[in-house]
């Protein structure tokens, strides 16, 4: 008899906080909780990312006008084939980002080429679509748009003048003129010898004076002077691949 009540005692208990429970409501089995911010999909046909050594990274990447450090990134992954498409999405992109971009970024971040860009703006719904097309993320190109093209070219090619000791670095002109090719200044030396930018005639006019008759350590953008300097030496140590 004792054992009946102690039973029926544990057992009211669970019962009532049972029923309790039973109000008469669906509960869904998944609750999803909205992430803040926007979000982005990129598409697009990438050619040339083996191009790049260690240290950089193809990404899409957040900015905001303050720094050229991203805010936030995702790597963009290497196509089956050599130009075949990728798509990436990301998520949880604040405020604090003003523009979204398709480039290339440093060990520590910093932008280091943007092959395409589209302003936070254009979201629809919070999303944010980015239709790349077919881009040739390749090394060399990279330093033909950051380098030579708005710091050499001036005066290497791009003026009704000529170019300056013979050397074209204007494009579709510049690799075969830099790359194994003797330095005029300094025949002794190439003007790129690819595997080695300490001996490479470019690399050290660009970063140090006294090699030729016109100083080339100042036609750098001063802002982005390490970065650019890090991207030739990086190139030709790799390779000085066309």
């Amino acid at each position: 008899m004792n054992k009946k009540v102690l039973i029926l005692s544990l057992c009211l208990p669970l019962m009532g906080l049972l029923s309790s429970c039973d109000d008469g409501r669906i509960y869904e089995e998944q609750v999803v909780i909205p992430q803040e911010g926007l979000s982005l999909k990129m598409t697009g046909s990438i050619s040339n990312i083996g191009d790049w050594p260690s240290g950089y990274s193809l990404v899409v990447a957040g900015f905001n006008d303050e720094s050229a450090y991203a805010v936030v990134s995702k790597i963009v992954p290497n196509p089956s084939t050599d130009g075949g498409e990728v798509t990436v999405e990301m998520s949880g992109i604040t405020d604090e980002v003003t523009s979204l971009e398709f480039c290339i970024t440093d060990r520590l971040r910093r932008r280091v080429h943007t092959f395409c860009k589209t302003d936070v703006s254009a979201a629809v719904d919070n999303v944010v679509t980015m239709d790349v097309g077919a881009q040739d993320v390749g090394m060399c190109g990279v330093v033909q748009d950051e380098v030579f093209t708005p710091s050499c070219a001036a005066c290497h090619g791009a003026s009704a003048g000529g170019a300056a000791a013979g050397l074209y670095l204007t494009e579709g002109l510049s690799y075969d003129a830099l790359v194994n090719q003797p330095a005029t200044c300094n025949p002794e030396m190439l003007r790129v010898s690819p595997g080695d930018a300490g001996s490479s005639f470019l690399y050290l006019v660009l970063s140090r004076d006294g090699d030729t008759g016109h100083p080339h350590t100042d036609i750098l953008d001063a802002k982005r002077k390490t970065v650019l300097l890090n991207l030739i030496e990086d190139w030709i140590d790799n390779g000085a691949q066309p």
